[in-house]
């Protein structure tokens, strides 16, 4: 097995007597243990008649097995374990996975292992989660990517078992006949439920021998019908289904068009990776790109090349770009110009070079790839163990074996006009068919002689270009040596009117990375919600500026992004470090030297009004959790406001703006990882030459934060286009000490499962329904939310408020080694160290924006966790959560569907925000 010799953990790879293939890996510094199945069953085995059947049957193997057969049982010993767990059902493939504490991931295993040996399908639990599954069909309605691909289904070989309804409802998994659906979920787990068509991963700190005696134990007895999966023979699309433009409607205002090709499956060619190197050229975004030219011409804001879906008989490859208004006015245009690039790298792109830069970019990552997350790395390797040869497994994916022409012409061979299906998804276009499940109108109209004659006969555009050799390639790849102090935590090595800079050599993750961030605050950028918008225009327009000669440092494997937040503005590099100082260079030339053009802005502009209007279409909890945001932190104000400070913004008043925001500023710089001392005190100066501006103000920004305090319970309703009712409660901690970030985390913690399992799997409420834990401005806060199709606002609100009742009662009954077992779990969670150079980085600069300078939050929050008592808790509970004495805030939608049913009729309703945050503050 090929291993990055970055990885220092070990693998052993084998086959159970019942053919089940198993991927153990031992890492000793691993937080927890985890654990991946994958089975080689998903929507395509669907009978034709029960269609949802293998996604139904993932939700039941979840609830109760013969030797545990409590339905969320399983979901409460993952809860109390400090992990968590997930499965999702793809069209070949359905997938479960989970995370515990070592010392419990042996029983977690006795628990996984049963679904796959004695799942019970409990008859009242097969009852209720048929609504759970219809609950999440009913949430999607009006999703526009499952509108969309539900008009993909329909426009492909009817043959096809792509063409199949993913989901399911109450209507396709319905008892027929006096006969229990349950008969058929059983005999369909018992046909395709088979070891040999699984994939096992076990991962955790236990030795390989042990963790092959837990393979052994629970897993060799999952029964093996040795049936091997059946080939699929229907092509996804034949000619009757190519050559065709096909334009659907969507419910948010989006603009996309895809060119969409069919192939064979690929998946041999993995070792050589042909479609990413095609993807490589057609999706650059360098100068003379595709994307460049169109973009210059006014015609699309952004260009993806490579994705589209695949299976074990087909691959479909796609170009997508995102069109402005001018662009949908100019498809054919658009869609020649494409064909045009596909004829230069026909005739020009096909060079040894090209391939090796790509491939030792793969290498470079390879080699200094980093850990990721237990339940991440079983969940990405079991697929690679069902895909890839034994030896490939850990490489697999980063592997470019040779450069093969002929491989690369056949395939470029499909990306012709007869072979290809063009999607436009925009509003207004013409539609004379309605799709089944999601209601979606389209059409289907062939290609005309015309056009096909026209791209297939194009002449090359003289302004298309192929991508130069990059510069940004790093050849430094061996970490500098250890200064002394590089093991301590980061330091403060300038603290200047205005300027801090923080610095840390990282000592742990010997990686040729970095990360910089450099954090500008401005109060004038944040003083009112026209200057908030004025602040995100500038960011679009720098990022917009920088993105073409910054594309080649993305492919070299450095990153950066510019946002705006409550502050200002912030800009983080990360990636490899040594030419970091190149990019920071590059962006704060474009920044010294830049300019606001009308046409950019335009369209900026646009595209920002367009997406904050589409948010409005968003699911209904989601419009809720922007909403509260906006509601307690002034300086986010929530998407209604920022559209209408937006809609009267000219471009002419942007100079000034940023010349005002520069007058008065403070910036905290974090330079870490990869970096010597004297090489970060030189990028520091580069900084501070960029941002000098003469008679400036120092200051840092306020970050309001809206005080509940004594207020009760305070209630907002919003209006949300969509047939579910939805509900909030949310619950503000005064202080921001340790001792109350302990209380309010444990709380979500101890509430969460027993909220899903009431309100969700007992009570049907809705697919979305939970607890979390949600710290503004470093105040704690605990959130109650269900979205429901079954219920308004003033039931949900009735039921939350009598879960809240009953739980200081659950804790009591808890026994002393259950409440300190929960304890011990949050503990877990909260201390697991940093998985990578990444996520340490992250923590850091949390910690420094918090003001947190020792460095040591997580270990005083640890610290009050375990003193936290029983009766600590029940004092929580009833002193602030009960809804008679609470001080909360409870946002909250009426669905179209309960619009007969009674208002919400609690507390007392926001009639005025500006009024409220007045009051409040």
């Amino acid at each position: 097995m090929h291993i990055s010799p970055n990885d220092n953990k070990q693998y052993r790879y084998l086959t159970l007597d019942n053919k089940l293939k198993v991927l153990l890996v031992h890492d000793i510094n691993a937080p927890r243990s985890a654990a991946a199945l994958s089975v080689k069953v998903g929507h395509f085995d669907d009978p034709a008649d029960r269609q949802g059947m293998a996604h139904f049957l993932e939700h039941m193997l979840f609830l109760g097995t013969k030797k545990y057969p409590k339905v969320g049982e399983f979901q409460t010993f993952i809860n109390h374990s400090g992990g968590s767990n997930n499965a999702w059902t793809g069209t070949e493939n359905t997938t479960f996975f989970f995370e515990v504490s070592p010392h419990n991931f042996e029983e977690g295993l006795d628990r996984f292992g049963q679904f796959f040996t004695a799942p019970l399908f409990n008859e009242e639990a097969v009852d209720k989660e048929r609504q759970a599954v219809d609950s999440e069909y009913k949430l999607k309605l009006k999703d526009d990517v499952r509108r969309l691909y539900q008009v993909h289904k329909e426009t492909i070989n009817p043959a096809h078992p792509f063409t199949k309804f993913s989901v399911g409802d109450l209507t396709t998994l319905d008892d027929r006949n006096n006969l229990s659906v349950r008969e058929e979920l059983l005999a369909f787990y018992h046909t395709h439920y088979s070891a040999n068509l699984m994939g096992l991963v076990l991962l955790g700190p236990q030795s390989l021998d042990e963790l092959e005696n837990y393979a052994q134990t629970y897993f060799s007895h999952i029964n093996n019908t040795d049936e091997p999966k059946p080939v699929i023979t229907a092509p996804l699309v034949t000619e009757k289904e190519n050559a065709q433009f096909i334009q659907i409607e969507p419910i948010k205002e989006v603009r996309k068009l895809t060119l969409s090709f069919s192939l064979p499956s690929v998946d041999e060619f993995y070792q050589q990776k042909p479609l990413s190197y095609l993807a490589h050229l057609l999706g650059n975004e360098g100068p003379g790109s595709l994307m460049s030219l169109l973009k210059s011409r006014g015609l699309i804001n952004t260009l993806a090349a490579g994705g589209g879906i695949n299976g074990s008989n087909f691959r479909e490859y796609t170009v997508s770009l995102n069109l402005t208004p001018k662009g949908l006015n100019n498809v054919d245009a658009i869609v020649t110009s494409v064909f045009q690039y596909i004829a230069l790298i026909e005739q020009q792109g096909l060079d040894a070079w090209r391939y090796k830069e790509k491939q030792s970019v793969l290498e470079l990552a390879f080699r200094y790839q980093e850990k990721s997350r237990p339940l991440d790395t079983v969940s990405y390797l079991v697929m690679n163990l069902l895909h890839y040869a034994p030896e490939d497994v850990i490489y697999g994916d980063y592997m470019m074996t040779d450069y093969n022409e002929p491989l690369l012409r056949d395939l470029l061979g499909y990306l012709r006009p007869d072979n290809m299906r063009l999607v436009l998804v925009a509003q207004g276009q013409h539609y004379d068919k309605i799709a089944q499940w999601y209601h979606t109108p389209y059409s289907v109209t062939p290609f005309t002689a015309e056009q096909l004659s026209r791209w297939q006969q194009v002449k090359l555009d003289p302004e298309l270009l192929l991508p130069e050799p990059n510069p940004y390639i790093c050849e430094q790849l061996d970490p500098h040596a250890l200064a002394p102090g590089s093991e301590l935590p980061p330091q403060l090595i300038q603290d200047l009117p205005g300027f801090r800079l923080w610095y840390k050599q990282e000592h742990d993750f010997r990686v040729p990375k970095g990360v910089v961030y450099v954090a500008i605050d401005s109060p004038h950028a944040v003083n009112s919600p026209r200057n908030i918008v004025k602040t995100r225009l500038c960011v679009e327009l720098l990022l917009e500026a920088i993105n073409e000669k910054a594309y080649p440092a993305e492919i070299a494997g450095m990153s950066y992004n510019l946002y705006a937040h409550q502050g200002g503005v912030t800009l983080q590099l990360s990636g490899f470090s040594e030419k970091q100082p190149l990019l920071m260079k590059l962006i704060l030339d474009r920044f010294a030297n830049r300019t606001f053009n009308q046409d950019r802005f335009d369209n900026i502009k646009a595209q920002m009004l367009r997406n904050w209007r589409n948010a409005a279409q968003d699911k209904p909890i989601s419009q809720l959790f922007n909403e509260l945001t906006g509601l307690l932190q002034p300086n986010n104000p929530p998407y209604p406001a920022l559209i209408e400070a937006l809609e009267s913004v000219e471009v002419d008043e942007l100079p000034a703006f940023v010349e005002a925001m520069f007058a008065e500023l403070h910036i905290d710089t974090f330079i870490y990882g990869n970096w010597l001392k004297d090489d970060a005190l030189a990028l520091a100066e580069i900084l501070k030459n960029a941002f000098r501006v003469t008679d400036q103000l120092y200051g840092e920004s306020q970050r309001p934060l809206v005080r509940l305090a004594q207020s009760g319970t305070r209630t907002y309703e919003i209006i949300c286009n969509h047939a579910d009712s939805a509900i909030l409660m949310y619950y503000q901690s005064r202080q921001t000490t340790p001792r109350k970030i302990a209380i309010y985390t444990l709380a979500n913690h101890l509430m969460s499962t027993t909220f899903f399992h009431e309100l969700r799997t007992k009570q049907q409420l809705g697919y979305m329904v939970g607890t979390a834990n949600l710290p503004l401005n470093r105040h704690p806060g605990l959130i109650f939310y269900i979205q429901s199709p079954v219920a308004g606002p003033q039931y949900l609100s009735e039921a939350i408020d009598d879960f809240a009742n009953a739980f200081a009662l659950v804790l009591l009954e808890l026994n002393e080694a259950q409440w300190q077992a929960s304890k011990q779990g949050l503990i877990a969670q909260i201390s697991e160290p940093d998985t990578n150079l990444r996520s340490r980085a992250q923590r850091y600069w949390v910690s420094i924006g918090n003001k947190d300078n020792e460095f040591n939050q997580r270990s005083k929050v640890v610290h009050e966790l375990t003193a936290l008592s029983r009766a600590d808790m029940v004092r929580f509970i009833v002193d602030i959560v009960k809804p008679r004495t609470s001080n909360r805030l409870v946002m909250h939608c009426k669905g179209q569907a309960h619009a007969n049913l009674e208002p919400l009729d609690i507390g007392q309703p926001i009639e005025s925000i500006t009024e409220f945050q007045q009051q409040a503050r």
